[in-house]
């Protein structure tokens, strides 16, 4: 594991994204009110995007949401997570050329909910303020607030599976095991799932800092209870009988590295390097999860690096564990 976070570390500082610009103002939220749908605009006859006010976060959060192919009955939802390459204004989720949820989901009979944000922050309450995103509290938002709103005004089933890729990989995973009552399943696309010990710490550090800030600010110092109500490893008890869909390649080229893409170089070697280490995580998390009970079904592909061709592969291969647990 040593090796996964000097990898990780050099490579992930090499490549991290410049940090996005602040939140933009917006209108605040009553600390002591409740979340509400201020706004709700139709995008195309399917898409529609949300403005949420949070009183946990302390502003308006946009939510989009992709209906089902047939709205005649009640369905499930699916909660869609970004990685670090996101920023607080879209989602990689709705890009055609990345997530390509609107094309993937066009026959699909379930509600996506993709909330815009949340890169650098793991998807977690913050104890202090975040430097570049002020306060963070996305855990109360994602799994409090916002379920009984998507519940209300939309045809909804009850049944809820949260998943996303990279960073919102471990982040959906962590909801998922923090809230057992609420997640029917979970679904993580190259993560890397490690928070204990210096290895875990170093690699939360470097998650983190895409909004500069540490894995102190986020859960306090190392060992306390915030730390350790986090570990998945610790937790996977949390997760048993839950439907789980894990994946990874292993950082070889594969078929969507083509020479006449621009960027080939450092996919290879970023992207391949920053995959092993996924994989690797991944590969242990499985494990943990299936001693603990749960149903796991893991995809390791013999080829695929760190991006978004593979990840669109695998949001197909996964629709089977998706639809079966909100069924």
């Amino acid at each position: 594991m040593v090796a996964i976070a000097a990898t990780l570390t050099a490579l992930t500082l090499a490549a991290a994204p410049s940090v996005p610009a602040a939140v933009p103002d917006a209108p605040p939220a009553s600390q002591a009110g409740t979340a509400a749908i201020v706004k709700a605009t139709a995008v195309t006859d399917r898409l529609v995007l949300l403005s949420v006010a949070s009183p946990a976060m302390g502003r308006e959060v946009p939510v989009y949401v992709l209906t089902p192919a047939d709205p005649g009955a009640a369905r499930g939802v699916l909660y869609l997570l970004d990685g670090n390459s996101g920023t607080p204004e879209r989602t990689n989720w709705l890009d055609p050329a990345k997530g390509n949820a609107q094309g993937f989901y066009a026959d699909k009979n379930v509600n996506v909910v993709m909330p815009v944000g949340g890169t650098g922050s793991l998807y977690q309450d913050w104890q202090q303020d975040n430097p570049k995103f002020g306060r963070v509290r996305w855990e109360t938002f994602l799994a409090e607030e916002l379920p009984p709103l998507v519940d209300d005004h939309f045809r909804t089933n009850g049944r809820n599976v949260i998943g996303g890729i990279s960073s919102g990989a471990q982040g959906a995973l962590m909801l998922a095991a923090r809230y057992p009552e609420l997640y029917d399943g979970a679904v993580g696309y190259s993560g890397c799932y490690l928070t204990d010990g210096p290895v875990g710490k170093a690699l939360t550090d470097l998650i983190v800092l895409n909004g500069n800030g540490n894995a102190e600010l986020m859960w306090g110092p190392q060992g306390g209870a915030a730390w350790t109500d986090h570990d998945l490893f610790a937790n996977a008890h949390r997760l048993a009988g839950k439907k789980i869909y894990l994946s990874s390649g292993t950082g070889s080229a594969g078929p969507h590295e083509t020479l006449d893409r621009p960027d080939l170089a450092n996919l290879l070697v970023v992207g391949g390097a920053l995959e092993a280490g996924s994989n690797m995580c991944t590969e242990q998390l499985a494990g943990a999860l299936r001693d603990a009970g749960a149903d796991v079904t893991r995809s390791a592909q013999p080829v695929g690096v760190h991006a978004w061709t593979y990840w669109r592969d695998e949001v197909a291969r996964s629709w089977p564990t998706v639809e079966a647990a909100l069924a």
